[in-house]
């Protein structure tokens, strides 16, 4: 809950003050009260700004120096992607290690920044009715749609860290609520929704958000020269797809991944097309970006510290190796030269990969980057499960998908031909190749029931501090617990079974 909004007109960005006494006092140049204003487009727009600003907060999408970036890089932080090196701050150590409590800060934070965002979306979508006419119905929807996207979006993102399960029709499983109503109320202590509950209001979003954004004002609003930091309908049927394969509804799944391949970019299948989604001088295969621009960050600092070029944590040796000729990705692939750096890290191992695909814009180093939040390999990769999980009958389809990334990334790939686990098994490993450093393993090894199984530098003291090498699907460290600062504020949030 936010008791008022300060619009700065300098920087137009948002910023919402706690309903309880500010500590510290600052004065705007211009205030509007949340529950009488926005009063015109122009300022339902700068709300609507101040939504997607709230997803470069350093604990959400966006990184401080050695934390933050909790649905960025930490994915790879917690999972087998990345292990943490004898470089760390340790500032997230309690993540890398598995070892975080009811108090961790983090989580915390992270919630709040989540919601933070939704609030945004609450505004514009509790306010812009009062401005529609018939003139600008085409404008409404576009800010409509994405208003209720966002509001999917940061539900989502939370959802998948605190869910101890993504059972879609479990009336049992603590999901968290749905925030539908911005309302300044002290009083106002809203409880946990059940996971059936949570989707149906997901989902009805997505779908409205879907039919708003197939009719709007300006198709080139969501593309600024070589990045995309609006979200589009191909961005939400993108997420949809997402949200189906989590809760394993396979043909929704297919459809909304089939929908969102017909409208968006061709897979990169050059050097130059690929890499420069991630330095910002190619499109790409974008379909939705995080947008940092200059003097905002970026979300690479709690891996790869790029001014001081010291990485806290390195990609796994059974992800890449310095030679290029072991691990997932080797050099004959466009994402390996895209990914990593061959960066020193101590004199008594002096050669080691470094994740630099966030380090900088162009030519610099100074880890102001964006964050590749969707892109068109994720629509196939998402398809290639779902029709490999869906029905035997499938697995060539599956298999065309699956190969279609492969031959966009791989100089000289021949097509293999894999059914059953085999099949299945080569998918999670695409999805592993393809992700690293974008925030789906871990959330890929729960949705599946995984054991997180850390490679070989876990447990060697000269490598990495990590002593924690595996995690059992039962383990409660899949999902966050509700924090104490959490139900101090709200007695009414259920904790998690496993955190009781």
């Amino acid at each position: 809950m936010y008791k008022k909004i300060a619009l700065l007109a300098m920087v137009g960005a948002l910023s919402l003050s706690s309903c309880q006494k500010d500590l510290i006092e600052l004065t705007p140049d211009f205030t509007l009260d949340a529950e009488n204003n926005p009063s015109n487009m122009v300022q339902i727009e700068h709300v609507l700004n101040g939504a997607y600003a709230g997803l470069r907060a350093a604990d959400y999408y966006g990184s401080g120096s050695g934390t933050g970036s909790v649905s960025g890089l930490m994915p790879d932080v917690m999972s087998d992607n990345l292990f943490e090196t004898n470089q760390s701050l340790a500032n997230s150590r309690p993540m890398s290690q598995l070892v975080f409590q009811i108090n961790e800060d983090q989580i915390t934070r992270f919630y709040n920044a989540g919601y933070k965002v939704v609030s945004s979306a609450n505004i514009v979508l509790q306010n812009i009715d009062k401005f529609a006419t018939a003139a600008n119905a085409k404008q409404v929807n576009r800010i409509k749609g994405q208003a209720l996207a966002l509001r999917a979006l940061a539900h989502f993102d939370m959802f998948k860290y605190f869910a101890e399960d993504y059972d879609r029709n479990s009336t049992t499983t603590l999901a968290l609520n749905y925030s539908k109503e911005f309302k300044v109320d002290v009083n106002a202590k809203p409880s946990r929704l059940n996971n059936k509950q949570f989707y149906d209001e997901l989902l009805a979003d997505l779908n409205a958000a879907q039919g708003f954004l197939g009719d709007v004002d300006n198709a080139s609003y969501y593309i600024t020269g070589l990045v995309k930091p609006r979200l589009s309908l191909a961005a939400i049927h993108l997420l949809k797809a997402r949200v189906y394969l989590y809760a394993k509804m396979y043909p929704e799944a297919i459809a909304s991944a089939t929908a969102g391949i017909a409208i968006a970019p061709t897979l990169a299948n050059t050097q130059t097309a690929f890499t420069g989604m991630y330095n910002q001088t190619a499109a790409g295969e974008i379909i939705w970006n995080v947008q940092f621009d200059a003097n905002q960050g970026g979300p690479t600092n709690l891996v790869y510290f790029a001014t001081q070029t010291q990485s806290y944590f390195r990609p796994a040796l059974e992800i890449a190796t310095v030679s290029g000729t072991t691990g997932l990705i080797r050099s004959s692939d466009i994402r390996y030269a895209a990914y990593f750096a061959n960066v020193r890290q101590l004199a008594s191992n002096p050669q080691a990969l470094a994740l630099i695909k966030y380090r900088g814009k162009s030519a610099l180093s100074n880890a102001n980057a964006n964050f590749i939040a969707m892109k068109t390999a994720e629509l196939y990769l998402i398809r290639a499960e779902a029709y490999a999980k869906g029905s035997p009958a499938q697995e060539t389809l599956a298999l065309a998908d699956l190969n279609a990334v492969r031959n966009a990334r791989i100089a000289g790939y021949v097509p293999e031909v894999l059914a059953g686990t085999a099949l299945t098994d080569a998918i999670a490993n695409e999805r592993r190749r393809e992700f690293v450093g974008e925030g789906h393993r871990f959330f890929d090894l729960k949705r599946t029931t995984r054991t997180l199984q850390r490679g070989s530098t876990c447990g060697v003291p000269s490598l990495s501090p990590i002593t924690t090498c595996s995690l059992a699907p039962s383990a409660r460290e899949w999902s966050f617990p509700i924090t104490q600062t959490l139900t101090n504020a709200n007695n009414n949030l259920q904790q998690n079974p496993s955190w009781r």
